[in-house]
């Protein structure tokens, strides 16, 4: 009898951890596998970036450089649009730091491929990906401050 409890007991713990997994992925939407995001590096530069520009503000030897784009593909291969966002520094002035802010949109609908200062352009470049153009993109806010 204590053999049968035990292969009774292993059997309803796999049906128990089954049935987790299960209720688990339904609550996932099935979109949500195919949608490509914006990489975590990337993000994670950019809040590291948001940090050090807001520090920076406060400060009166730097000067705020701050666009809104409604981004929209430039280029396109297959059904993949792509575009390049540069926000120039003012004339005689050099860029230090500066991050993005995607607001709006369908989430799966843009996706930052990388974004950070270009010294030899004196510009904060923005890469974007399209994946399948669809859905509404939403505004993206770059803030660059330079010096």
């Amino acid at each position: 009898m204590k053999r049968t409890s035990r292969c009774l007991c292993g059997v309803l713990a796999t049906f128990a951890a089954v049935a987790l997994a299960i209720a688990g992925a339904s609550s996932t939407p099935a979109h949500a596998a195919s949608c490509q995001v914006t990489a975590k590096a990337v993000v994670n530069q950019n809040a590291v970036a948001e940090r050090q520009t807001k520090k920076l503000l406060g400060n009166t030897s730097y000067t705020p450089v701050i666009r809104t784009f409604t981004p929209k593909p430039t280029a396109t291969r297959g059904f993949t649009g792509y575009a390049t966002i540069v926000v120039k520094s003012p004339r005689g002035t050099s860029p230090v730091v500066g991050y993005f802010t995607r607001t709006g949109g369908e989430p799966c609908s843009v996706v930052v491929i990388s974004a950070g200062v270009a010294l030899d352009r004196d510009a904060y470049i923005v890469k974007l990906k399209f994946p399948g153009e669809q859905g509404n993109p939403g505004k993206l806010k770059v803030t660059l401050v330079s010096r």
